[in-house]
């Protein structure tokens, strides 16, 4: 495969925080994706260094190392919150995690920064495709994986999932994502839209606006539609980009209204706070 990363910087509302080793964490991630559609749902791992103490739920300004879920993913599923693996559309490992105060408007779409191989280009649509190889800890295939103790509350259950860590899994941790260029004459040359040629080398920003599935009638996600902000041609990959995941059986359900999470962007931002500590009674997470 080609050398290639995918890297979002994003607001996000993180709650469900759990153990996964040491001073590492995961947080389920709700990512704003527009106006009427569910949010992007990402299980997120952080190395809490500074030992800093996470409420309930919390806003934090991030920069992620991200890759599509997978089945057997290593996110520490805990039964008392009723999540399971295919409510997730995200696995990735934060960089860095800014807090934001609880009135802070979140309901901006993430930035996505991509290098990779174009593996497929569609004329008629003005789209590409690429599939980014990125490694995220929650995919490696050493077979170390998360454990299942919680660190949220004491209503947690502390067995493990029903959804369990496979240690055996082997994951091909890639973001598959459908660029698309915008109907402007920035991108536009003799009445044409410019588009890179397949197989060659790119780096690419923009916004995810939504998630591609399977099919029209399909329930499965296949690719995250992106917006294209700037590209660069790079030429061609040092090595074959044969490697592909269009086979790679995908979990995540389009459409998930997410109902099991606590935080809600159509809800009220000033109801937080009293929800919080009506719930739990004002006790925090480490």
């Amino acid at each position: 495969m080609s050398n290639s990363s995918a890297m979002i910087t994003t607001l996000a509302a993180f709650e469900n925080g759990r153990r996964a080793d040491g001073n590492a964490l995961i947080f389920d991630a709700q990512i704003y994706l527009g106006d009427g559609k569910p949010p992007l749902l990402a299980a997120l791992r952080y190395f809490n260094k500074e030992l800093r103490v996470f409420d309930d739920i919390g806003f934090f300004l991030i920069i992620a190392r991200v890759a599509k879920i997978e089945p057997g993913v290593h996110i520490a599923l805990q039964p008392a919150t009723g999540m399971l693996e295919n409510d997730y559309d995200l696995v990735g490992d934060v960089m860095i995690l800014i807090p934001l105060p609880d009135d802070f408007n979140i309901a901006y779409r993430p930035y996505i920064d991509i290098c990779g191989t174009v593996a497929s280009v569609d004329n008629l649509t003005s789209t590409f495709t690429i599939d980014a190889h990125q490694y995220v800890t929650a995919l490696k295939n050493n077979g170390n994986h998360a454990t299942h103790e919680p660190v949220m509350l004491p209503t947690v259950d502390p067995s493990p999932s029903r959804n369990a860590s496979n240690s055996h899994a082997q994951f091909h941790s890639i973001m598959p994502v459908e660029c698309k260029i915008p109907n402007t004459p920035r991108w536009t040359r003799s009445g044409k839209k410019i588009l890179p040629a397949r197989n060659r080398y790119v780096s690419i920003t923009g916004f995810i606006t939504d998630q591609k599935p399977h099919g029209s009638q399909s329930a499965t996600m296949e690719r995250f539609c992106v917006e294209i902000e700037s590209i660069v041609y790079l030429g061609r990959p040092m090595v074959s980009s044969s490697a592909s995941i269009s086979a790679t059986p995908a979990s995540p359900t389009v459409g998930n209204p997410r109902r099991k999470m606590k935080f809600d962007f159509s809800a009220p931002r000033a109801a937080k706070q009293a929800r919080v500590e009506q719930d739990h009674g004002g006790e925090s997470t480490t």
